[in-house]
C-alpha cells in the first residue's frame, strides 16, 4: 500500500503536450518528417548530429501557474491557495513530454522516394486530477461524495526505433509512412478507477465511508527484482530492445490544391507496447466505514484492538498484486493545416527566380491527441517567411486548453550544409515566465545535402 500511494504522489509531481506547432510543416527541416512522413522533401540526403539534431521539452498544468500563488500583490497566500482551488473545473490535467534524437538521417533512393531513419528515447507522463478530491483537500465537507472516477494518470520511457518512406505520387499528392519498433523502460496507467469517499455526520455521530471502490494501477519496469538496479547498464539495456517491446506506425500527406493552395494532415503513433518485464499491478475493490471521531481501545492492551482494526479492513478492502502481462496502448497525435503560399522572388530585372517557390505561406493548423487517460484540441494560426537564401522564420498563435494566447517562434538557419533551428512557445510570458501555465522548445543541428541543379 505504501508503495501505491508513493507512486501516485510521484506521478502527481511530474509537470503531456506533444503539440509541436511551431516545427510542424515547418519547411527544410528534416525533423518535419517526423510529425508528417508525407512532408515533402526538397533536399538529397540529411544527417541529423547525434543528440543535437532534436532536443524537445515540453510541459504545463491547466489549472493554476506559479504565480497565482507566490506573486508579490499583498494577498494572503492561504487566500490565494483557495482562490485558484476554488476556481478548478471539473477535472485539471499536468502534463510533460521530452524527446531527445540519438540519431537522425535520410537519403533520395534511385526511384526518387526518400527514405528516412533514426532512433530517439522519449519520456511522457499525464495526470488527471479530479476537483472533487481538491475539494476535499480543501473543504472536506461532511455528506457529500467525494468522488475518483476522473483520477487518472500514465507515465512511461521508452525508446523508438523508425524508418518512414516518403513518396510523391504526382505534382498534387506525396503521401508517407513511418513504422516504429518500441523498446519500453518503464509504463506506469491508472484508469477508468471508481468510487467515493463520504465523511457522514449522522445524530452527531460522524464516519467516515469508502464507498464502492475500484481503484487499478499497472506497472512495469517501477518494481524491480531483487538484486536488479537501475544504472547506465540497465537503462541503456532496456531502451536498446530490451524493455517491453511494441509496435506503431505513423501516416501523412500533403495534397496541393493548386500552385498556391495545400492540405496536409498526419496520424502519429498508432500503435502499442506489450509489457512483460517487472510486471506489477495493483488492484483495491471494497466498502468500508468507520464510526466515531475517537478510537476506543484497551489502553492495557492496544495490539489487539488495532490488529482487529486492520483484520477488519482488509476483510473488506481487498487489495491484490497482479502480476499478468499486459498491452499499452500509445496517445496519438493527429495534425491537420490548410495553408496558402503567396510573394514570388524577382531578380534585379523583374524576371521569376523560381515560378514554383513563395516567400510566405499563411495558414491554420488542427492538432488532437487522443489518449487512454485524457485527449485534447489545440487550433493554431501561422505565418511562415523566407527571409532571405539563409534564414527562415515562423510565428504562430494558439489556443489550447493551457491558454487562449499562445504566440510562439520558429527559426531556421541554412548555411551551406549547416543547418540549425530552434522553436519556443509562450513567448508573451518572457517577463514573467512564473505566469505561464505552459512551455515548449525544440532545438536541433543537422547536415542537409541539396539536390544538383
Amino acid at each position: 500500500m505504501r508503495k501505491f500511494l508513493m507512486l501516485i504522489f510521484l506521478i502527481f509531481s511530474v509537470g503531456y503536450g506533444q503539440n509541436k506547432q511551431v516545427l510542424y510543416d515547418f519547411a527544410g527541416l528534416p525533423q518535419t518528417l517526423l510529425l508528417n512522413p508525407g512532408t515533402e522533401v526538397g533536399y538529397k540526403s540529411h544527417v541529423g548530429v547525434p543528440f543535437l539534431s532534436q532536443i524537445s521539452l515540453q510541459g504545463g498544468f491547466t489549472g493554476f501557474s506559479t504565480y497565482d500563488i507566490f506573486a508579490d500583490n499583498g494577498i494572503d497566500i492561504n487566500v490565494k491557495i483557495r482562490d485558484v482551488l476554488a476556481n478548478n473545473g471539473k477535472s485539471e490535467f499536468v502534463a510533460v513530454n521530452q524527446q531527445l534524437e540519438i540519431l537522425s538521417g535520410g537519403f533520395r533512393l534511385p526511384n526518387k522516394n526518400y527514405l528516412s531513419f533514426g532512433y530517439y528515447e522519449e519520456f511522457e507522463a499525464l495526470a488527471k486530477i479530479p476537483k472533487d478530491l481538491v475539494d476535499l483537500y480543501e473543504n472536506n465537507v461532511v455528506n457529500k461524495h467525494y468522488s475518483v472516477n476522473k483520477l487518472a494518470f500514465r507515465a512511461e520511457m521508452l525508446g523508438v526505433l523508425h524508418v518512414g518512406l516518403s513518396k510523391k505520387l504526382n505534382d498534387k499528392w506525396q503521401i508517407g509512412a513511418r513504422a516504429k519498433i518500441y523498446s519500453g523502460m518503464f509504463h506506469v496507467k491508472s484508469k477508468q478507477n471508481s468510487g467515493a469517499l463520504m465523511p457522514l455526520r449522522i445524530n452527531n455521530t460522524y464516519s467516515q465511508q469508502l464507498e464502492n471502490v475500484n481503484l487499478l494501477m499497472q506497472t512495469s519496469g517501477i518494481f524491480l527484482d531483487s538484486g536488479e538496479t537501475v544504472d547506465d547498464s540497465y537503462v541503456k539495456k532496456n531502451l536498446l530492445f530490451g524493455g517491453n517491446l511494441g509496435l506503431g506506425f505513423d501516416v501523412g500527406f500533403t495534397h496541393h490544391l493548386d500552385k498556391q493552395w495545400a492540405i496536409t494532415g498526419s496520424i502519429q503513433d498508432f500503435g502499442f507496447v506489450y509489457n512483460t518485464k517487472n510486471v506489477e499491478s495493483y488492484s483495491i475493490k471494497g466498502d468500508y466505514e468507520i464510526e466515531g471521531i475517537e478510537l476506543a481501545f484497551d489502553l492495557n492492551n492496544p495490539e489487539d484492538y488495532w490488529t482487529d482494526l486492520e483484520d477488519d479492513f482488509n476483510e473488506k478492502i481487498v487489495l491484490d498484486t497482479i502480476y499478468d502481462k499486459y498491452i499499452s496502448f500509445r496517445p496519438v497525435k493527429l495534425n491537420g493545416v490548410l495553408s496558402y503560399s503567396f510573394g514570388q522572388t524577382y531578380d534585379d530585372c523583374r524576371f521569376l527566380i523560381d515560378p514554383e517557390s513563395f516567400n510566405n505561406k499563411i495558414g491554420f493548423q488542427w492538432f488532437s491527441t487522443i489518449g487512454t487517460v485524457h485527449s485534447y484540441m489545440a487550433a493554431t494560426v501561422f505565418f511562415e517567411r523566407k527571409i532571405n537564401k539563409y534564414f527562415r522564420t515562423k510565428l504562430t498563435y494558439t489556443a489550447d486548453p493551457y491558454s487562449f494566447s499562445n504566440i510562439g517562434i520558429g527559426l531556421s538557419t541554412q548555411i551551406g550544409l549547416f543547418n540549425a533551428y530552434f522553436t519556443a512557445d509562450n513567448l508573451l510570458n518572457l517577463n514573467n515566465v512564473y505566469a505561464a501555465k505552459s512551455a515548449s522548445f525544440q532545438l536541433g543541428i543537422n547536415f542537409i545535402f541539396k539536390e544538383k541543379n
